[in-house]
């Protein structure tokens, strides 16, 4: 997952963050991990942050060919 670069609201431990930081201060920015930053936004301690999603690609259609298959024909009554 790509890395976030996010601003902390509150002051907290960051000792298993990877952020080389034991503690955050109120207002740091600071980057992490996409999914450690849904955490710590659920938590409330960071601001909201912008993810940015890559281009969907456009889904191509095929041509209608032009050879198409002969109309099926129509099923016979059974004699009585």
């Amino acid at each position: 997952m790509p890395d976030i670069t996010v601003k902390a609201i509150k002051g907290f431990n960051a000792d298993g963050l990877d952020s080389g930081e034991k503690y955050v201060k109120r207002g740091a920015e600071f980057t992490v991990d996409e999914s450690v930053a849904r955490d710590l936004r659920r938590n409330g301690l960071i601001e909201e942050y912008d993810v940015k999603n890559s281009a969907s690609p456009e889904n191509k259609q095929a041509p209608t060919p032009s050879n198409k298959a002969a109309p099926k024909p129509a099923a016979k009554k059974k004699a009585d």
